[in-house]
């Protein structure tokens, strides 16, 4: 299931971003572009984190950001976007992220067991550093394969 919502096409690489916002604006742009997601859903993301905090680093150098499905999701999707230089979510230097992955569930049951692959991916170290540290969507897309299953 996982590598049918994160794909080729919602994989991207930058070298640094203004603030967490525009991480989350542009780790969201692929799903947006393909008609995944209304603008709504990502202001909705942006607004749980300025409520919330930065509940959505889920690992050390990770965040999930995520909304509720009926804040402007029309399909399920996911995609990925590394931040070479990091980006900081809160004053706090645990909460530097360098790999944003956006969730976009159209219920609450269907995108579990692609979060439970992509759970499965970033439990193993290795792992982490090989989505830290490449600028291949092939290497992303080969660790997505593996934990396809």
């Amino acid at each position: 299931m996982l590598k049918e919502l994160l794909t080729k096409h919602h994989i991207q690489f930058v070298e640094e971003v203004g603030d967490w916002k525009e991480a989350i604006t542009l780790a969201a742009k692929p799903l947006l572009d393909g008609g995944y997601i209304t603008n709504e859903y990502i202001q909705a993301m942006i607004d749980n984190v300025m409520t919330l905090g930065p509940y959505i680093v889920i690992a050390q150098g990770v965040a999930l950001p995520h909304a509720r499905p009926g804040q402007g999701v029309k399909k399920i999707g996911m995609s990925f976007l590394q931040i070479k230089n990091g980006c900081l979510f809160s004053e706090k230097e645990e909460h530097r992220v360098y790999v944003l992955i956006v969730l976009a569930a159209i219920d609450n049951e269907t995108h579990l067991k692609a979060l439970s692959q992509l759970t499965k991916l970033l439990s193993n170290k290795e792992n982490i550093r090989v989505l830290f540290s490449t600028d291949s969507v092939e290497e992303v897309l080969t660790l997505v394969e593996v934990y396809s299953h």
